[in-house]
């Protein structure tokens, strides 16, 4: 993968990570962006662990299945 490739995949993630709602968008930020533990996660949005784990899960799900339609048909 060229470079060019490689900044245009990472700017559409950054779109679609954008184009979450607020919560995913936090939680996603926090835990793969940032790298901050579930438990720091918790206490940083006042969330319980299984709020956490939950938005994390769809915000992963969706940002993936955006990803690979992209990537699938070009659109």
């Amino acid at each position: 993968m060229r470079g060019t490739e490689i900044h245009e995949n990472m700017q559409q993630l950054n779109e679609m990570i954008a184009a979450l709602p607020e919560k995913q968008r936090q939680v996603i930020h926090l835990r793969d962006i940032e790298g901050y533990s579930y438990n720091e996660i918790c206490d940083i949005l006042e969330l319980d662990m299984n709020q956490v784990k939950v938005n994390l899960f769809r915000a992963r799900n969706t940002v993936r299945e955006k990803f690979i339609k992209i990537n699938a048909y070009g659109l």
